[in-house]
């Protein structure tokens, strides 16, 4: 095993930081550790549809980085690539807190930090033995599931590598490059995965190393991707100091930080003179009932002064909120709005409250029964996936779409250059597209929030039909017929077929589905367990159905028969390097 590749997967739904062009650390940093043990490393970043499988089919491993939004179609990847006969092994923060879910879907699932047991793992694979000394590794023993318990110790920084972006291939230069200088908040929002992840010990790299990595990337805009980049100030300081006295030159930097970091005008005065240009902070909400609930332990009060202390020094704020918690109402997004366009904020992010796994919140919620869905390429920040206290979810998500457009109206962006200059004006402008663009491609999601709602929906009969074929034709098709099956259960349309396929029942078929599907389907299950095709021209044409399928509906799942014939119809070899449009699935047989 020589060859590995690790896979970033992006989420199928449309939400506007898509066009954020930046990948996670997670990959870089675990592809410099495999290529100083030997390996050869290739990455890739993008949907399944998009990557090179020729030159991934190939690989001793392949590695899948999940986040919870991305986890759908990172279990996409890995049924196709098993399918093939290839080792899958998943990690990231969505496998950590649903291991069980995503041995599922693998071989071998990594929990917590991968940096110190990616390579232990693959040279015991290697040696033809299973994991059970290496910590953080859940994997099959026969039948049974084993989750070797995560390391006590947390990874230290200065023992990490630096990230290889050379490793991507095929991608363009990134424009602005992540750097990760510290792991850990000392903070514990409710809603908020880190400290379950990587703890509440704050850890950071030293200056020196910061400062050596900082220097390969003179003339180019960096954004330090750390949870919580000023929860040291001392360090903080430091670092800063660091750079203006070693002239690092970068084009600029954003980080995330903390309102409470504005306090401190030392900060701010070195911020700015070692090229800091914009920070992301998360403000979260004006509703002091919501700021207590998330535990976000700041007032009304520090938020209004952060951004005008920010401002004060020169550094553009980009406003982070989440609208949804349990003292939110509409006109609390409304007033949220007033307050960022009052406050001149430069930019805002307006984020649906996301029950993420492993949080209080989702714990909250799960008992309680007010999650709308489990489909987990919707927990992406901009689709209201459970029942808010005071609202409704349609009126959650129209709410937040609303607040998008009227902070980047266009009369707005214009108020904004007059008070605030181009250059906050042009990130407004930006913003303007993306949240149109946006709202084209979430309306289907407006359509299925009320089919949603209904979680204790019986499945709901839509349609039973039978198709005959021509009794004039000769051979398997004279006899040919076709039971279709259609309901409906907790907004996913289901769709059995049974009998025998030929081309003129395929052709009813076709139009039936296309008939119902635009109004009705964001989730398709289709279910060919009991279909049999009356040639291989049908499979063929089936096939391209599907794919037509796999592109109008948000999600479709096919499920066949484990027996041989179902199998080579949809894993033959003219596939071995065609991803799919649809996930296939194993049936009961």
């Amino acid at each position: 095993m020589k060859k590995v590749v690790l896979i970033e997967p992006q989420s199928k739904e449309d939400h506007v930081y898509k066009t954020v062009r930046m990948p996670r650390l997670g990959l870089p940093l675990l592809g410099a550790r495999l290529k100083a043990a030997g390996y050869r490393v290739e990455l890739y970043l993008g949907r399944g549809m998009s990557l090179p499988w020729s030159r991934i089919v190939d690989a001793g491993l392949v590695g899948i980085s999940t986040t919870t939004a991305t986890s759908s179609e990172a279990y996409r990847i890995a049924g196709y690539l098993r399918s093939r006969g290839l080792t899958v092994m998943i990690g990231g923060i969505h496998a950590h807190f649903m291991p069980d879910e995503a041995l599922g879907h693998a071989d071998y699932v990594v929990r917590g930090e991968a940096d110190l047991t990616i390579v232990p793992l693959l040279r015991a694979l290697e040696e033809g033995r299973q994991p059970w000394d290496i910590p953080g590794v859940s994997f099959w023993n026969g039948q049974e599931a084993v989750h070797n318990p995560c390391s006590a110790e947390p990874v230290e920084m200065d023992q990490l590598p630096l990230p290889d972006f050379s490793l991507f291939e095929g991608q363009k230069p990134f424009r602005t490059i992540p750097v990760m200088t510290s792991r850990g908040c000392p903070f514990n929002c409710t809603f908020c995965s880190v400290t379950l992840m990587f703890g509440r010990r704050y850890r950071f790299r030293s200056t020196e190393s910061v400062l050596r990595e900082l220097a390969a990337y003179r003339g180019r805009s960096i954004f330090f991707c750390d949870d919580n980049f000023t929860a040291n100030t001392v360090r903080s300081k430091e670092l800063f100091q660091g750079m203006i006295d070693h002239d690092i030159g970068l084009k600029g930097w954003g980080a995330q930080v903390r309102a409470e970091a504005a306090r401190d005008p030392e900060l701010l005065e070195l911020m700015r003179r070692s090229g800091g240009n914009m920070v992301y902070v998360g403000l979260e909400s004006i509703n002091p009932d919501t700021l207590a609930a998330f535990n976000k332990q700041q007032s009304v009060e520090d938020v209004r002064e952060c951004v005008r202390r920010f401002h004060e020094y020169g550094i553009r704020v980009h406003g982070m909120f989440v609208f949804g918690g349990e003292g939110d109402t509409v006109q609390t997004i409304r007033d949220t709005v007033d307050f960022a366009l009052h406050s001149r904020i430069d930019s805002v992010q307006f984020l649906t409250l996301t029950p993420l796994p492993g949080t209080p919140l989702f714990q909250q919620l799960e008992a309680e029964g007010r999650l709308l869905t489990r489909q987990w390429d919707l927990y992406d920040g901009h689709h209201a996936v459970f029942q808010p206290a005071k609202m409704s979810p349609e009126e959650l998500q129209h709410e937040t779409i609303a607040a998008f457009k009227r902070f980047y109206s266009l009369r707005n962006i214009f108020k904004n250059t007059l008070l605030t200059g181009w250059e906050s004006s042009f990130y407004r402008s930006v913003g303007w597209w993306l949240v149109r663009h946006f709202e084209r491609k979430s309306r289907w999601y407006n359509r299925t929030l009320a089919r949603l709602q209904d979680i204790d929906s019986k499945p709901v009969p839509l349609l039973f039909r039978l198709l005959k074929s021509n009794p004039e034709r000769q051979g398997e098709e004279k006899s040919a017929s076709l039971r279709i099956f259609l309901i409906e259960k907790k907004g996913t349309l289901h769709l059995r077929l049974q009998g025998i396929i030929s081309s003129l029942n395929l052709r009813e078929l076709i139009r039936t589905v296309r008939a119902l599907l635009p109004r009705r389907c964001f989730h398709l299950v289709v279910n060919v367990e009991g279909l049999r095709f009356a040639s291989g021209k049908v499979v063929v044409a089936f096939t391209r159905f599907l794919e037509w399928l796999g592109e109008r509906t948000r999600r479709l799942q096919v499920v066949i028969s484990g027996d041989g014939e179902q199998r080579k119809n949809f894993l033959g070899k003219e596939r071995r390097v065609k991803f799919p449009r649809f996930e296939l699935l194993l049936g009961k047989r």
